[in-house]
Order: C-alpha cells, then structure tokens, then sequence
C-alpha cells in the first residue's frame, strides 16, 4: 500500500490536504515538518470498510501523524511538513470532531494551518466539514492532550464552501471540495481547490488557487503533498 501511496506522489489525484485539504489560506505557496520509521499500518480491511460507518472510518484514516519528509527528500521542491491530526471533544458540532495543525518540520511550533474537520455520513461516503478556529494559538500544540479543550460553536467558523467530499474506493478514500465553491483571496486567488486520497498508509492532499481565468496562483504544481503515516492506525 506505502508503494502505492509513493507512486501517486507526482501524479494528479482527484480531504488533500485531506486533507486531506483543507482550502486555508495560509498554507505554503507553490513550492516557493519529529518523523522517523514509517509505522506497519497493519490490516485496512479492505471491501469490508465499506460495511461500516464511513465517517467513523474517515475519522480512523485521518488520526495521527504524517509528514512529507520522504518526498520532500526526493523532490526539494516540496517542502517537510508534518501534519497531525488528534480527535476532540466538540459535542454541539457532531460526534466526530478532529482537530488538524500543520506546520514545517524546522518550524513545528510555529503551525501555519489550524483546523477542526467535523465528519459526517454522506450517502455513500462522507463528507469533512472545514471550522477555523477563531483563537487559534490556544489550541497550538493540542494533540499533546486533546481533553484540555472542549469546543463550542463561537469558538469555530466554518468555511462555507470548502467542505471536501469523499468516497471509498476498494481499499482508500478519495474526493475534494467542489468547484470554485472555495472562496481564497491568497496571492490573488478567487477559489481554492483539494483533492485527497487517503489509505492506511498516510494520504495525498493537492491543494491550489485559481484566479477567476483558472490560472493558478498558488499551491503545488507538480501534483498533490504525499504525507506518510507516522503512528499506527487507531
């Protein structure tokens, strides 16, 4: 599956970053992240994920620590970027609440992305609901003890349009926002777009701007961010 996951990391993918994905303006503009030895993911359990809640699913796939050492190692264009993402107590908001901060390897103190994504059930897939957080350096640093904070809605406002889409595909998930939905000012963008495919193996999140002629104005060129899983599967 990791082999799977590599090989994607130059191609063109349809929650990056997941997510993977997440349309935030203050992610590092077109190639302008504590890692080590890649975790055994152990048992994805293949079709039989698609017997499950697949927000409950979606949830498990995201929990964790990633980062694009490896492919930033391979193409210095991209960045190292560790992405960590830790489940939280937010019961106005759903039952499945992830909080998402990312930041460069050599500045991880100094995150540049901070997000709650609330999963929901959708059809046959599932659907991530984008929140910035309106105080965010309180909650810097919160996967080290998510209980500290118990969120509320004004403590949240949702990106309306940048919800990212996904469905489950054999053995991974794959999906992104839709449209020109996405609103994004950066670097003269109009919208912003993500298209993520996540597995037991970490995730692929592309991310970009486009102006209103569809010119991209920011975010990788070459393809999506490829982030490996760096602890094990919950």
């Amino acid at each position: 599956m990791l082999r799977a996951l590599r090989a994607l990391s130059l191609g063109s993918l349809v929650l990056g970053s997941l997510f993977l994905a997440a349309c935030g303006s203050e992610a590092p503009l077109a190639p302008t992240t504590d890692s080590g030895g890649v975790e055994e993911a152990g048992d994805t359990g293949g079709a039989e994920v698609a017997e499950k809640d697949l927000a409950v699913e979606l949830e498990r796939y995201l929990t964790g620590r990633f980062d694009s050492v490896t492919q930033a190692k391979a193409d210095p264009t991209y960045f190292e970027i560790q992405l960590q993402t830790c489940k939280v107590e937010a019961p106005a908001l759903g039952a499945h609440v992830l909080y998402i901060e990312q930041a460069r390897m050599d500045t991880l103190n100094a995150p540049y992305r901070q997000r709650l994504y609330v999963i929901e059930k959708k059809g046959a897939g599932a659907v991530s609901r984008v929140f910035e957080l309106v105080s965010p350096i309180k909650a810097k640093g919160l996967c080290k003890d998510p209980s500290k904070i118990t969120f509320e809605p004004t403590m949240v406002t949702e990106r309306a349009g940048c919800a990212v889409v996904v469905n489950w595909e054999t053995d991974h998930f794959v999906g992104g926002t839709n449209g020109k939905e996405c609103p994004s000012d950066l670097s003269g963008a109009t919208y912003a777009t993500s298209e993520v495919t996540i597995d037991a193996a970490g995730m692929k999140s592309w991310d970009r701007g486009f102006d209103d002629a569809g010119a991209q104005k920011w975010g990788a060129t070459k393809g999506g961010y490829v982030f490996e899983r760096r602890t094990p599967l919950p």
